[in-house]
């Protein structure tokens, strides 16, 4: 019987079973690489190139490499090494005393073009000097390479021109590595020390925390409401419409998402958290999506907008103005162009023309007859009259606010003008009584809550909420926008595309872009189709006019139209067409970086559109 249990032999050993459990480096080592003169092929398909920085600018702050994260698909690598002080202050002074003594023979040769620029040296070197030697400041070797992917060699080309400019306007240049892109792709990967070991340069601790992308302070603001996360980084990114200059020109926020985007969620998030900060805001709402926040989570006010039925909205009703030098007036003009903005683009969809020269004449002729048939003009005082006497004989001791003129006195005196009974007979739908009438009444509604809404979901033909959404978009201007000049304000305006259908209501939207920051104002402009504001000049304008831009997914048919008008980099069209529901591209006044807009647990049934996931 064959014995299985004897003992072999070191000749009969039998060889050793190899570790078959993969190492760090086959997770990650590519099939096939080839290298060229300055870049990688992978796989015969995808290229890199690597670059490391050979001239930095004199001074760096934090989130300055944020920017270049844009581009997407982007490896950045910084390695450090730590300086011994007394290395340190040896080397600082060989370089002041050379740097002096180069100062000293400029000026005895009389050659003064270097001398501020070595007195500058001097007294830099001095203040890291002075600082290493008492233990306030640190010094360190540091080495930073980055990596750039792209799908093929004109995209890496492309996309390596973008990175180049981005660093060349912040003074740092860079130069690929010629004939040692593997040792470069090397040192951008976490596996150890670098191989390229010759382009080392000395930073103090504060430099070396500004080459952290940990935050970036152009995009995330001291004050404000907590928005969301940096995609990039993870870093919490704060925002305040308010803060002013130099980080936002102006309040204003223009945000563009197609359906599905998260578009209405992200405004949400916003106005929710706003209204907490304090800013008072009015939004028109045409599918009914505020209702269910602005009441159930913020305590406010939902007005709806039934076609035919009066909403206590008067659109001829005037207010004082407080003019930013503290003056207050009466602006007829401006509610006068207002009323023939609206007029103007109905009679342009229901009679395909625009209004005559003549019918502008007996229009705004009509209109301020009106107001000054009620003895109102300039002077805000002409606004008000005393009560007159009850029948119990109690006066009031405050002055009363006269009635406005409705659409049906318009309607009448248009009738009386010998010529401009065609154009009465225009006004006749937006009678009481009739579709469109809805605004044909004296004003019955306040603006005294938190927030207030206008509801106009029961409201489906397209013209008639276009025509709802203007009114509203006038009388609040009048009613919200232009009083408390102290308070900040803020009007959401939902499928803003509307405005850009008809040359005059684009012509006012642009107005109220352009005044809103006089009155401490913020106007929001949203839209799933982005592509009517850039067909557009004036539609251009009032994206001009907000110094925030939010830019949620966008369709590929229009992504790179985006990227030419907004002046994006290259890699912001990836993005833009990839980016999941609520993350989005932010520009602050030209800062650009990439957000994660972040719900709380509790916020989200009131800020979702999913009816599955909503509040009852």
């Amino acid at each position: 019987m064959l014995n299985l249990f004897k003992k072999k032999t070191k000749h009969e050993e039998m060889p050793e079973i190899e570790n078959n459990v993969p190492t760090l480096h086959d997770l990650f080592v590519p099939d096939g690489l080839e290298e060229k003169f300055d870049s990688l092929v992978f796989n015969s398909s995808q290229c890199c190139r690597t670059y490391v920085a050979a001239v930095y600018p004199r001074e760096v702050n934090i989130g300055w490499l944020d920017e270049i994260f844009a581009l997407g698909d982007v490896n950045l690598s910084v390695h450090i090494w730590p300086v011994p002080d007394r290395k340190v202050v040896y080397k600082l002074t060989q370089k002041v005393a050379s740097a002096r003594a180069q100062h000293t023979v400029d000026s005895r040769n009389g050659s003064i073009l270097r001398l501020p620029q070595l007195e500058a040296i001097i007294r830099d070197l001095e203040t890291v000097r002075a600082a290493v030697q008492n233990n306030r400041d640190k010094m360190f070797y540091v080495a930073l390479l980055v990596t750039i992917h792209g799908r093929n060699e004109a995209e890496l080309d492309r996309r390596s021109d973008v990175f180049e400019d981005i660093l060349a306007r912040r003074a740092t240049y860079v130069r690929p590595l010629v004939m040692r892109q593997v040792e470069g792709l090397k040192s951008t990967i976490p596996v150890g020390t670098p191989d390229i070991q010759d382009f080392w340069r000395n930073l103090t601790s504060g430099g070396v925390a500004a080459m952290m992308p940990i935050s970036n302070p152009d995009i995330s603001h001291a004050s404000g409401v907590f928005m969301g996360f940096n995609y990039f980084t993870g870093a919490p990114v704060f925002y305040d419409s308010f803060i002013g200059p130099p980080y936002l020109p102006n309040p204003h926020i223009s945000c563009f998402g197609y359906s599905g985007s998260g578009k209405s969620t992200t405004l949400k998030v916003i106005t929710g958290r706003s209204v907490l900060a304090g800013i008072r805001c009015v939004v028109i709402d045409l599918e009914g999506e505020y209702r269910n926040m602005v009441e159930n989570l913020l305590g406010g006010k939902c007005i709806r907008i039934v076609p035919g039925e009066k909403s206590g909205i008067n659109l001829l009703e005037l207010e004082p103005e407080e003019s930013p030098d503290g003056v207050t007036t009466v602006n007829i003009t401006d509610k006068v162009a207002d009323v023939r903005a609206v007029i103007s683009s109905a009679v342009q969809h229901f009679a395909n023309r625009k209004l005559d020269p003549a019918e502008i004449i007996y229009l705004e002729e009509a209109l301020r007859e009106e107001y000054a048939a009620r003895g109102i003009n300039s002077n805000p005082k002409s606004l008000y009259e005393r009560q007159p006497a009850a029948k119990n004989k109690i006066y009031t001791i405050s002055p009363v606010k006269k009635q406005m003129p409705v659409i049906t006195d318009l309607y009448h005196r248009l009738q009386a003008k010998p010529g401009a009974e065609n154009l009465a007979v225009l006004l006749k739908p937006f009678l009481a009584g009739n579709s469109l009438g809805m605004f044909d009444c004296q004003t019955e509604t306040d603006l005294n809550a938190p927030i207030v809404s206008f509801d106009a979901k029961e409201i489906k033909e397209e013209f008639t909420r276009f025509y709802a959404m203007t009114v509203i978009l006038s009388w609040a201007w009048q009613k919200f926008a232009q009083r408390n000049r102290n308070v900040r304000k803020r009007i959401i305006l939902d499928e803003a595309w509307m405005f850009m259908k008809y040359p005059d209501s684009a012509a006012s939207l642009e107005r109220f872009a352009r005044r809103g920051r006089k009155h401490n104002t913020s106007l929001v402009v949203a839209s799933q189709q982005i592509e009517e504001f850039l067909s557009r000049e004036q539609g251009r304008a009032v994206i001009n006019n907000c110094a925030t831009l939010i830019l949620l997914q966008q369709s590929p048919n229009v992504a790179d139209q985006v990227v030419d008008v907004f002046n994006l980099a290259s890699g912001s069209k990836q993005l833009l067409e990839t980016f999941a529901p609520g993350q989005c591209l932010v520009s602050f006044n030209g800062a650009v970086t990439a957000v994660n807009v972040a719900p709380t647990p509790y916020e989200w049934p009131y800020v979702t559109t999913n009816p599955e996931t909503m509040a009852e």
